[in-house]
């Protein structure tokens, strides 16, 4: 609650206790019972599914980063309109001339969680500590090993373009790369690089369920599906109205609907389908995110029969891509024809041909490959509703149908969401062909989306392509421009031309929101600042 809330409400409730202070009661300990008794100011947010862990540097979930986002605070801040770079933990920064080495002035008077200082040692040393949890044995790809390039998917060493951190004095950090990366101050703002308390994390496993920063909240409570979270009352910005937040997790979007309706929360993610017209006619806020992630089929070429391109050519040409784009998201979800979101304009008409339907065309390519119908696992999420795959099974079930028609044996392999699906389908693993995932952009660049995908070895896809690697690099380490422009087309059209995946949808995803909101920070991410939403008691 902010100081004038709060005056406000002692003001109102202390009336009867001034009346009453001519009797012999003392105004001043009325008027503390008064402010005492003041309910808490609480907001129960809805999410769709589970975070696997708080620790936003070991995955790259929603929600994990739309919860420790509220905890742990960045060196810099997105603008929510145009994805650019602004100050916060840190008040400014500098770039040398060669683009290797980041100066950061860190603002002074903020603390952490645990009473602890921020300092340049201490952002040095989460540095050091995400460096650290890279080359720990792991299977899929965390943020930073993305960004820094640092480790193989299977954790071993490789050419890195982090270097070294410097503390030039308490204020200010030095952060040395190898090789230019223009992104990298956008890449910066995501959850992931969020500066956590060296003191917490001394302790691993407990910082994974309860992380200690420097944000508007401070962990409360963690158990199991729900995440509490209380008001830090030595915030060094703008103290948020919210004294108690608390993210649960509803799985199933007609639950979370009626949990909306009979007020057990005050706004929940991924609205089903079928319930935007009810929540209409009910007087409902729903608000629309624009879209910013791609969902996609991925083809893991070390599965047999997909070693031939002829297959895979195959496989995209039987889909419906309309149809799923359609019939399960959202209106204004369009058809994807490349990895990177349609605000990038980063493909072309080589790409749209690639990936068009063409069954005719499918039978053919199937006729006249290796293909002698072997059966294709097909792996699809279970038990969660996520912003890329609000409906999994039935997305599975059209595409499998589109599959069948020409040809193909299909082995459904349904994975429940808790079971650890994004690690089972990142893993090496000969057996598996086909996976229904996608990825939630975290910061406004095409390398968000294309680094994770076609950056390197990635055993989701079976890619071992080291010029399209390196094509993958160079675009990194180039300034916006047209030049950028056209490696990353080219990029994409190489991905279609070798048929890695097949791009589905660039999904709309949306919140509904109780009545007594008032203001709501929507981000097309989905990661919401909760110290910016007001409600009405």
């Amino acid at each position: 609650m902010n100081t004038t809330r709060r005056r406000f409400l002692t003001g109102c409730l202390g009336v009867p206790a001034l009346a009453l202070a001519g009797c012999g009661e003392d105004s001043g300990s009325a008027e503390a019972e008064a402010s005492a008794s003041a309910e808490p100011v609480r907001f129960v947010f809805a999410s769709a599914a589970e975070a696997p862990t708080l620790d936003p540097s070991i995955t790259a979930t929603l929600e994990t980063s739309r919860i420790s986002a509220q905890i742990l605070e960045p060196l810099i801040r997105a603008d929510p309109d145009t994805g650019a770079a602004l100050p916060h933990l840190a008040e400014s920064w500098s770039v040398s001339d060669d683009g290797l080495e980041y100066v950061f002035a860190l603002r002074e008077g903020v603390t952490f969680h645990d009473g602890t200082d921020l300092s340049a040692d201490a952002v040095g040393r989460n540095f050091e500590r995400w460096l650290r949890n890279t080359r720990a044995e792991q299977v899929s790809q965390t943020t930073y090993q993305t960004i820094f390039r640092s480790t193989t998917p299977e954790g071993e060493p490789r050419d890195s373009i982090y270097q070294c951190w410097e503390a030039r004095d308490e204020r200010t950090f030095v952060l040395r790369i190898a090789d230019r990366h223009p992104p990298l101050l956008r890449a910066l703002t995501q959850p992931a690089f969020g500066i956590g308390s060296p003191a917490a994390f001394e302790d691993e496993q407990s910082y994974l369920d309860s992380p200690v920063g420097t944000g508007p909240f401070s962990m409360d409570g963690h158990d199991g599906g729900t995440v509490s979270l209380r008001r830090f009352e030595d915030y060094w910005g703008d103290a948020p109205q919210l004294d108690e937040l608390t993210f649960t997790s509803i799985t199933g979007s007609a639950k979370r609907y009626y949990h909306l309706l009979r007020g057990d929360v005050d706004g929940y993610d991924q609205v089903g389908i079928e319930d935007f017209v009810r929540l209409a006619r009910r007087g409902v806020q729903v608000q629309q995110r624009d879209p910013y992630c791609v969902t996609l089929l991925a083809i893991n070429q070390k599965f047999g029969p997909l070693k031939d391109r002829a297959v895979r050519r195959a496989l995209a040409h039987a889909i419906n891509r309309s149809s799923v784009a359609r019939d399960y998201y959202p209106e204004g979800t369009n058809v994807a024809n490349d990895f990177t979101p349609a605000l990038f304009q980063m493909g072309g008409e080589k790409t749209g041909s690639a990936y068009r339907q063409d069954q005719s065309m499918a039978r053919k390519l199937l006729d006249s490959s290796e293909y002698d119908g072997e059966e294709l696992t097909f792996y699809y999420p279970t038990d969660v509703s996520l912003p890329y795959l609000q409906e999994p099974a039935a997305v599975y079930a059209e595409i499998a149908a589109d599959l069948v028609e020409v040809g193909f044996a299909i082995k459904p392999v349904p994975v429940r969401w808790s079971d650890n699906y994004l690690r089972r389908i990142a893993s090496e693993d000969s057996s598996r062909a086909l996976a229904l995932t996608g990825l939630m952009g975290t910061y406004r660049d095409p390398d968000d989306f294309i680094s994770p995908l076609f950056g390197q070895a990635n055993p989701l896809l079976g890619v071992e392509d080291e010029e399209l690697f390196t094509r993958v690099r160079k675009a990194s380490t180039l300034p916006d421009g047209q030049e950028r422009t056209d490696l990353y087309r080219g990029i994409n059209e190489r991905v279609a031309e070798e048929m890695l995946a097949v791009p589905l949808a660039y999904p709309v995803s949306t919140v509904a929101l109780s009545q007594r909101v008032r203001q709501y920070p929507l981000s097309s991410t989905g990661v919401e600042n909760f110290a910016h939403v007001e409600v009405q008691d």
